[in-house]
């Protein structure tokens, strides 16, 4: 049983942060002073958990991902930082920090009913957002020394 949570503490920001530095730094060797950063606290930045667990606030987390927004742009979000703990990989986990960001993203800034959400995916994970419906494009670049391609998706309200 998976649930999902907003960050909304600084104790489920730790959260989010320790499980980022098992992914990123631990797994994947990105420089520590390149995984956490000054938009992990701008007040604009939405943070969100995903626990093993049947209620929210119990259980381990085992999925985070942070959704950046710009007040300029309206319409326009972007999804990052994404992970999910090697041992709840395949489980549903990833899917669900997605949706949650998702309805964040759609719910408050959403321009004209319509919010365009980009993100920077790994190679490797470029089929997990594509079957998520989102469109992968341009060049493969580096970023922390992994590569990436940008992805993207557009979300319509109905109503």
């Amino acid at each position: 049983m998976l649930t999902t949570e907003r960050v909304t503490t600084p104790a489920q920001l730790e959260e989010a942060h320790a499980l980022r530095l098992e992914v990123f730094v631990g797994e994947q060797e990105v420089p520590l002073a390149e995984e956490i950063d000054d938009a992990d606290f701008a007040p604009t930045t939405t943070h969100v958990l995903v626990r093993a667990g049947r209620a929210p606030g119990e259980g381990a987390v085992v999925g985070t991902g942070r959704l950046l927004t710009d007040p300029a742009h309206p319409g326009e979000v972007h999804i990052g930082r994404v992970a999910v703990a090697r041992r709840a990989r395949g489980t549903g986990a990833g899917a669900a920090v997605m949706r949650a960001l998702e309805e964040v993203a759609l719910a408050e800034h959403a321009s004209d009913g319509a919010v365009r959400i980009e993100l920077s995916a790994q190679t490797q994970a470029t089929g997990f957002y594509e079957r998520l419906g989102y469109e992968v494009y341009g060049p493969v670049y580096l970023d922390a020394g992994i590569d990436h391609r940008d992805a993207a998706k557009t979300l319509r309200s109905h109503g």
